[in-house]
């Protein structure tokens, strides 16, 4: 008997049954097959990270969890940082993912805040802030620029304001955005925060009378140019004595007491909703700068009080009328004075107007999992999403959920944490629908393995539309033939190759958006 008869035939089963072998003689194109490798510390540290073979990103691999339920449309859009000195995530950097966990797209290795899809001049852009953020005597403050991306990740502006702010120790910054807000109107302004460090009396809050504060700025810039079109200041509006945070040994030129801390602001209309951590209050102001109205989270301010008190952070206005505004925030009840006794909530409130302390207002929604409480001490965020649900990011805790709609109290459709609790961040974080192609062309390798058949692996960072891969082979880079079409299986697809030399065009249905170069092996 021929010894090989039966090695034959036992090749000739294996193909049979669809695995091929090392020795296999075909090396047919195939189905495209999702292609990455989970990259772990061996000291347990790092969270475990995304490995790619055709793009060098080493994204979080998320842990989900979902109940089963449709989602809302879109994408994950948030950053993630480091969160305190461990070195607990593989890259910092603002990030594009499916709700099943594929990159989308990786922005820059950079310390980022606040990455959003928005509209600027009729097209759509992603935004976000970079630069540094503080640490001792100047903690929980950035300084940085805000990056303008177009449909094709073209950088289209940078807005790099230098305000002659007065920074503690003489600290110098190219550029003075703070990492707080970045919001584009819809009027195709920018609206940004910044702290000066200012003289100011604090002897009516047990310091001294020439103490020193951040005084809160809120400014309004013309993008292109960044002049600014109009300032607001903290200290010049609210006194220092409406501060719900302790003095501590702040208050001198080293360390300018934070009484107010500006954490977003937004734009409606020609009025501005500004917000502060450490005085609890929402404040609606005019485009003169006087306060309208004050929300406050557990007096209720110019309303009646609050139904849930509230540690408000990234205030949001919807369903503005002449007589009621609705208002969402991430309602952060682990602050110094409720750490670890409430968990963080969502949070929508309806206000009636104009305002007036006999009418509280109405609570519409306060969101938890009761599953999962969450006891998160700063930044996060609260989106309401179009089919209804809700989508919130949890700050310095490094978790993502979307609720339900339908119940005030939510259900929680979809959970994804990047990170170990208190050792990653993302300052905000949102479910967005941005659709893009990128200017740069698709990233393609070809590597040979052992047996006849060598494996392609393509990407291409920030394509949100492609739908499948023509692949193209040949004996030399001159004699590219077609062998087939595969299906985009995620971030990176794999395939079989025969050839010495292969090609991959990206493909929306049949229309061609973009061609690797040739890779040979």
């Amino acid at each position: 008997m021929n010894p090989f008869s039966l090695l034959a035939g036992l090749c000739f089963s294996l193909s049979a049954l669809g695995i091929v072998t090392a020795n296999s003689a075909t090396c047919e194109l195939g189905p495209g097959e999702e292609s990455h490798t989970v990259g772990t510390d061996s000291t347990g540290s790092i969270w475990p990270w995304q490995i790619y073979q055709s793009s060098p990103f080493n994204p979080p691999e998320l842990e989900i969890s979902r109940n089963g339920d449709p989602l809302a449309e879109g994408l994950v859009v948030f950053t993630q940082s480091l969160f305190g000195p461990v070195n607990s995530v593989k890259e910092q950097a603002p990030l594009i993912m499916s709700d099943s966990g594929q990159l989308v797209w990786n922005g820059p290795i950079t310390t980022a805040t606040n990455l959003q899809a928005r509209t600027y001049k009729g097209s759509p852009v992603l935004t976000y802030w970079s630069g540094v953020s503080t640490a001792t005597g100047n903690i929980g403050r950035g300084y940085g620029n805000i990056t303008f991306l177009d449909h094709t990740y073209r950088d289209i502006l940078t807005v790099c304001p230098q305000l002659g702010l007065t920074i503690p120790d003489g600290q110098v910054y190219d550029c003075e955005a703070d990492l707080h807000e970045s919001f584009v109107t819809d009027r195709d302004t920018l609206l940004i925060s910044a702290y000066n460090a200012t003289p100011t009396d604090l002897s009516a809050i047990g310091g001294p009378e020439d103490g020193w504060v951040f005084d809160c700025l809120m400014l309004e810039l013309e993008p292109t140019t960044g002049e600014v079109l109009f300032r607001w200041s903290a200290i010049e509006h609210v006194p220092v004595t409406e501060t719900r945070f302790p003095l501590g040994d702040a208050g001198n030129s080293s360390f300018p007491f934070d009484f107010f801390h500006i954490n977003s602001a937004i734009n409606v209309g020609d009025f501005y909703l500004i917000n502060a951590r450490h005085t609890w209050s929402t404040y609606f102001v005019s485009s003169t700068g006087d306060i309208i109205w004050t929300l406050e989270g557990e007096t209720g301010g110019d309303f009646g009080p609050l139904p849930d008190q509230g540690r408000f952070h990234h205030a949001i206005a919807h369903n503005v009328t002449n007589s009621s505004i609705s208002i969402t925030y991430f309602n952060n009840f682990a602050s110094q004075v409720d750490n670890g006794t409430r968990p963080s909530t969502g949070l929508e409130l309806q206000l009636c107007l104009p305002p007036s302390k006999s009418q509280s207002p109405v609570l519409l929604q306060s969101l938890s999992d009761p599953a999962q409480p969450i006891y998160d001490e700063s930044q996060g965020s609260t989106q309401l999403l179009p089919n209804g649900n809700v989508f919130m990011d949890y700050g310095q805790i490094p978790i993502l959920k979307e609720y339900g709609h339908g119940d005030p109290n939510g259900v929680v459709k979809w959970t994804a944490r990047f990170a170990r609790d208190n050792l990653a961040q993302s300052y905000r974080g949102f479910k967005q629908v941005w659709k893009a192609t990128p200017y740069y062309d698709p990233s393609l390798v070809v590597q040979r393995g052992n047996g006849t058949c060598a494996m392609g692996y393509v990407s291409w960072n920030g394509a949100t539309s492609v739908t499948g891969w023509q692949i193209l082979e040949g004996a030399s880079q001159e004699s590219l033939t077609e062998v087939g079409k595969i299906s985009h299986a995620g971030f990176e697809t794999k395939f079989r190759v025969k050839e010495a030399c292969i090609q991959a065009v990206a493909l929306e249905g049949e229309k061609e958006v973009g061609k690797s170069d040739i890779a040979c092996v």
